[in-house]
């Protein structure tokens, strides 16, 4: 197919890939740094990466592996807190990663708006509170 006859991208998916790529992107980027901070600085996560790492590679459960923190589970978005540590740096590239839909979706909406079309917009914006309600813990998968 030549570049003449092919159809045009429409905008506002151009605009949610690239937001989606490069958010991505750098959520990669800080979940490899994460690691490197809490190896460096051991003693400053919420959970010693010695214990984290030699308790996964023993099969043991979430649970198991949350009872050697201080106080266990901080909850799920506990790199709020600690974002300065090496762990909490790693869960907030993953959380990052994992939103980066929230972020596409809406500059898509946003395009859609533009466009008056009204049924896309709306559906982006259903797609947004029906992950943003799940981040934060008000939908649940199970």
């Amino acid at each position: 197919m030549s570049t003449e006859n092919r159809p045009e991208m429409p905008r506002a998916q151009i605009v949610y890939g690239e937001i989606i790529y490069w958010i991505a992107i750098v959520a990669a980027i800080i979940c490899m740094i994460g690691p490197v901070i809490a190896m460096s600085s051991v003693e400053d996560n919420v959970l010693n990466p010695h214990y984290l790492f030699a308790s996964i590679f023993d099969g043991k459960d979430a649970q198991e592996i949350w009872s050697l923190a201080d106080g266990g589970f901080p909850g799920g978005h506990f790199y709020l807190d600690n974002f300065t540590t090496g762990d909490g740096f790693t869960q907030f590239g993953l959380a990052l990663g994992c939103g980066c839909a929230i972020w596409g979706l809406l500059a898509a909406a946003f395009c859609y708006l533009k466009e008056k079309n009204y049924l896309y917009m709306f559906l982006a914006v259903w797609v947004v509170l029906l992950i943003f309600l799940s981040a934060i813990g008000i939908v649940k998968g199970h």
